[in-house]
């Protein structure tokens, strides 16, 4: 059987990027986006935190591509105390700073705590054509959108160790 998804799900069109040379964001506004991604289940529950203070909440869930499409997502916004019921809840926290370099299209997550020293691009736009047309910055890096390694709910599970040596690789594999 076909996966089975919601009507109200959206197709996300987005790839993933490790970067070559990272700009400087020193001037560039970011958002803290504090991740909890609830154990035995595909949700996620978000904080996203912007610098003048503003805070969202979401709980999300993604449904994995049929045939090599987009994913599909369902976002629920919260309200803060809905949000702290579900944060009670087991699961694994993973933070980044999010920059937004291309507003509406390319952002810099610069991970925090247990990943930190992972900087990766993300590249999300309206359609699949708009996301392999567009033309990358230079020091935009290698396309890691399907590599299982880099997506959020494998991350949040692994130790430093393992990304030095993800990354150490990626690299020898370059040379």
């Amino acid at each position: 059987m076909a996966n089975s998804i919601p009507k109200y799900a959206k197709p996300e069109f987005e790839r993933r990027f490790l970067l070559g040379d990272i700009p400087d964001l020193s001037e560039k506004r970011f958002r803290l986006i504090e991740d909890l991604y609830l154990d035995g289940t595909r949700l996620r529950l978000r904080k996203i935190t912007s610098q003048d203070r503003d805070t969202q909440y979401k709980l999300c869930k993604k449904y994995p591509s049929e045939g090599g499409g987009p994913l599909a997502i369902v976002n629920i916004y919260l309200t803060s105390q809905e949000y702290d019921l579900f944060s009670a809840l087991p699961g694994k926290e993973l933070r980044k700073k999010r920059y937004d370099v291309i507003p509406s299209a390319f952002c810099i997550d610069v991970f925090e705590d247990h990943l930190a020293g992972l900087v990766l691009g993300e590249l999300e736009l309206e359609s699949a054509i708009a996301l392999q047309s567009f033309m990358l910055p230079p020091w935009v890096g290698r396309d890691v959108s399907h590599d299982p390694f880099f997506a959020g709910g494998n991350l949040v599970s692994i130790e430093a160790g393992q990304l030095a040596a993800k990354l150490l690789s990626l690299q020898s594999r370059a040379l």
